[in-house]
């Protein structure tokens, strides 16, 4: 701090001086220092790089309880067996109380239910499981009260809940995201918003995912509920989300200076066992408790991950072996610069208003100064696959506003179109449309 006091004040100094025997020296004062002095916010500045270590984890799995292929057991064990660290359970309507305890069926949701026998694990094998007792101790924790809500809505309009008993068989409603974000905020859980490109159907077009009507509604919804942390920015093999990094990095532009972070997650969203390592979150936590898995999930301690990534990677990219990974991140307020360091990448690039900006493990800030906005992040690209910390915020003291607001007409037909679309009879019919067309 004392070195950006001084560096402020030098400005002031060389300013007044030239301007005193020269009549201008603004410019000149400029082009001697020439730099912004910024804030950096390092959503990892709490990670301890010497002792945390990495935790793999997916947030996002189904079984027969409701969509999935495979018995409710064997998908745990399947994780287990893959070496992760922490798995939530998210079936469709379906609320996770327990690896150990049977999955309550929804009608017709559960249809599967019907004809195959659903098992789960018993107090010994979750035990083991939960403790690591056959994996040297390496225990694998179970995220409470995982589920998928909005569970039979056409629309994908899809919100995973976690940490309160919320959504047993709540259906949803069509294109309704705040209801069940508002009702597990009022409880003191969490959510993030599921796969949004399958809901924009913006795979086949980048700019729905830069549409500002698209960008403006998610932002409005995280910015009234800070307990809704983010958004999927990759999710299983990232074909209809192909587009949702797009997303984010407009989220980021529009929700950062409303005073918050847009955490990335990224899950498998697996429904039978062949989706498993598709995409993944590495958690940073002293050790793999409960309440860490929260803390990190609201902090925003976690990479997300992939063996694909579509637009980064190319379509026909899928990663093999060691996935990228970050060793290190130090931030130098000082001189403007982030530092990442990692392992199994060939390259990292710095991206800010959806672009990259910069290549190499440090970015210097000052160097970039009219292509960066209010964040920068960084992605890591290996044979793996893809590696993408959370945004860093950066204020360079100036105002950055969001989107406008549309005007006051414009807005009330967007709402009336907005409703009639969103009647349940409304989307059924213009699914069939679809199917006949």
């Amino acid at each position: 701090m004392k070195i950006r006091l001084m560096k402020k004040t030098l400005a002031i100094l060389l300013t007044t001086a030239l301007l005193m025997p020269f009549g201008a020296g603004a410019a000149a004062v400029e082009d001697i220092l020439g730099d912004k002095s910024y804030t950096i916010t390092n959503p990892y500045a709490s990670v301890d790089w010497n002792t945390w270590g990495h935790y793999k984890a997916n947030l996002h799995a189904h079984s027969l309880a409701s969509d999935g292929e495979d018995d409710f057991a064997d998908v745990i064990e399947a994780y287990y067996a893959r070496d992760y660290d922490i798995l939530a359970m998210a079936d469709h309507g379906v609320v996770n109380r327990g690896w150990n305890i049977k999955p309550q069926p929804v009608p017709i949701l559960s249809w599967q239910a019907y004809y195959k026998r659903i098992t789960y694990l018993t107090d010994e094998r979750y035990q083991e499981i939960t403790t690591g007792a056959d994996r040297g101790g390496r225990g694998m924790t179970d995220v409470p009260f995982g589920i998928e809500l909005n569970a039979a809505v056409f629309t994908k309009s899809h919100v995973n809940g976690f940490f309160v008993d919320y959504g047993q068989g709540y259906w949803g409603k069509e294109n309704d995201y705040e209801t069940v974000i508002a009702d597990v905020d009022r409880l003191g859980g969490l959510t993030h918003i599921n796969h949004p490109g399958d809901w924009l159907g913006s795979a086949g077009d980048i700019n729905i995912a830069k549409d500002p009507k698209n960008i403006r509604f998610f932002a409005d919804i995280l910015k009234k509920y800070p307990s809704c942390l983010g958004m999927e920015v990759l999710n299983s093999h990232d074909s209809p989300t192909r587009h949702d990094r797009v997303l984010w990095d407009g989220l980021l532009e529009n929700v950062i200076p409303a005073g918050r972070n847009v955490w990335g997650f990224a899950n498998s969203d697996s429904h039978d066992i062949g989706d498993i390592d598709t995409s993944f979150e590495v958690f940073m936590m002293p050790e793999n408790t409960v309440a860490n898995v929260r803390t990190a999930m609201e902090n925003g301690t976690f990479f997300a991950c992939g063996r694909r990534a579509r637009p980064e990677l190319g379509d026909s990219f899928v990663g093999e072996g060691d996935y990228p990974t970050v060793t290190n991140i130090t931030v130098d307020d000082s001189t403007d610069r982030i530092t990442v360091t990692g392992a199994d990448y060939d390259t990292i690039e710095w991206v800010a208003k959806g672009e990259v900006i910069a290549t190499g493990n440090t970015i210097d800030l000052n160097a970039y100064e009219d292509q960066i906005g209010c964040y920068v992040r960084a992605q890591l690209k290996g044979p793996g696959g893809i590696c993408f910390t959370q945004a860093f915020a950066v204020d360079d003291g100036l105002e950055h506003p969001g989107l406008p607001e549309p005007p006051f007409f414009e807005a009330l037909w967007d709402r009336l179109v907005f409703a009639i679309k969103s009647l349940r009879i409304y989307v059924i019919l213009n699914e069939l449309i679809k199917e006949l067309s």
